[in-house]
């Protein structure tokens, strides 16, 4: 599995997943983000990459 990057601004906020420190900054370059308040940072691989859902889930909303 190939190491990811992440994009995060000043409040922490996670902007953008990419595959490289270049393409993070290329994403805050096109959406003109400045990088300086910004930070970059590899994150972690998941543990468990397969999704489990158990029981019956309704993905349709209810109106009340």
């Amino acid at each position: 599995m190939t190491a990811m990057v992440g994009l995060y601004d000043r409040e922490g906020m996670l902007r953008f997943v990419g595959r490289s420190i270049d393409a993070c900054r290329d994403y805050a370059a096109l959406f003109e983000i400045p990088l300086a308040p910004c930070s970059l940072q590899d994150l972690p691989e998941p543990v468990n990459p397969s999704l489990k859902i158990r029981g019956r889930r309704h993905l349709e909303g209810h109106s009340s």
